[in-house]
């Protein structure tokens, strides 16, 4: 079961590929070109935060405007930001000092200070650590010019790794995280919705509200997203790649930040979080040597162990678009490992630490800011049945 569900997904994931390959021999088929505004909320430095900002300023698109936030003048973020307004003043570019106070999700609450001062038709939101191509408006515009859809979401690839826990984190991006988007897309209706960089429409946010309804979450995109699909529009997914940048992160950060998303998508799918090991047929191989130790289970541990591998190496390879080096072949079974170990902490705790913020996850990823002190009985929290 195992791996007729991975090699399924693995399929849908190539299928996607290969029509981004035929797309992009395209011309974008738009009338016209609305006004954008690319919506930054930053918080720190992340891994060369400069080079991605300017990734934004090579843009080829008409008119667009960049409202980078930003919740204090005197996190690092505000005197890049500042470097990198200097250094384009050709575009319309501009930081917006937020109100930290305005939701209890951090993003959302710069995000409600930046749509307040957009002057654009479409909104795009978009994290720090993405860098993007030069038609990258086009891509999510083009998606838009479709009045049945309200919501584009751009499929992602991890690149930069030059530490271990990098590494691991762009090849579990890779390998698991498109792969899981691209097959959720095609065989789902309501396609998840991802806020590492998406777009709507100006007009349907603000009849749903804003983004202030969505404040209280730690999965905003994800409710983001469902309130546009229960408005009646639809949702895609945009196969014009864009890279999420993870160079230097230690192994120890890597493994809390995928800690927290696994914490994320239990709170959100739980059926689905407890069936997540299944795709990861390496582990299943594994258990299935530990539980009945033979030379048949042994067997099959080493043919499992071979086409996860060559699997994982194929889809980096294709979303990539570049070669690998060679040690993402045993790294990949080392990363199958570190994924059940951030599933099994997600499954006892519900505490997390974002950019400094505890929280409490509650069901549908309701956040609950913690003090510090609560810190113990947090972390054996569990979720009621």
């Amino acid at each position: 079961m195992s791996v007729a569900l991975y090699a399924a997904m693995m399929a849908l994931f190539w299928r996607a590929m290969v029509r981004r390959r035929a797309l992009r021999r395209q011309k974008p088929s738009v009338e016209r070109a609305p006004r954008v505004s690319i919506l930054k909320p930053l918080a720190g430095s992340d891994d060369e935060l400069e080079d991605n900002l300017e990734s934004f300023a090579r843009i080829d698109y008409p008119s667009y405007e960049i409202l980078i936030g930003v919740a204090d003048a005197s996190d690092p973020a505000f005197a890049v930001a500042r470097r990198f307004c200097a250094r384009n003043p050709r575009i319309d570019a501009r930081i917006i000092v937020t109100d930290p106070d305005a939701a209890p999700n951090p993003k959302v609450a710069q995000l409600i200070a930046l749509e307040r001062v957009a002057t654009g038709e479409l909104f795009v939101i978009s994290d720090s650590n993405v860098r993007v191509g030069s038609r990258y408006l086009w891509s999510l515009v083009s998606e838009l010019s479709d009045p049945r859809v309200g919501i584009v979401t751009s499929l992602f690839a991890g690149t930069g790794e030059r530490t271990l826990g990098a590494a691991l984190e762009n090849l579990q991006i890779c390998a698991g995280t498109a792969p899981g988007i691209a097959a959720m897309d095609a065989v789902s209706g309501r396609p998840l919705t991802v806020g590492k960089s998406m777009a709507l429409r100006k007009r349907d946010l603000v009849q749903l509200g804003g983004f202030r309804p969505v404040g209280h979450v730690l999965a905003e995109d994800h409710l983001l997203g469902r309130r546009i699909l229960n408005a009646g529009y639809a949702a895609r997914t945009s196969l014009d790649i864009v890279e999420n940048r993870n160079v230097g992160c230690s192994l120890t950060r890597t493994i809390e930040r995928h800690t927290r998303w696994a914490k994320m998508r239990r709170s959100l799918f739980p059926l689905g979080f407890y069936v997540e090991p299944l795709l990861l047929p390496v582990v299943m191989a594994s258990a299935g040597a530990l539980l009945v130790p033979c030379r048949v289970m042994a067997i099959c541990l080493g043919i499992v162990s071979v086409m996860q591998t060559l699997c994982a190496l194929l889809a980096a390879r294709l979303i990539r678009g570049r070669g690998l080096a060679w040690w993402y072949a045993p790294l990949e079974l080392v990363r199958s490992y570190v994924a059940l170990f951030c599933w099994l902490r997600a499954c006892v705790s519900r505490r997390i630490d974002w950019r400094g913020h505890p929280f409490l996850l509650e069901r549908g990823s309701v956040i609950l800011p913690v003090a510090p002190s609560d810190d113990r009985a947090a972390s054996g929290a569990r979720f009621a049945a």
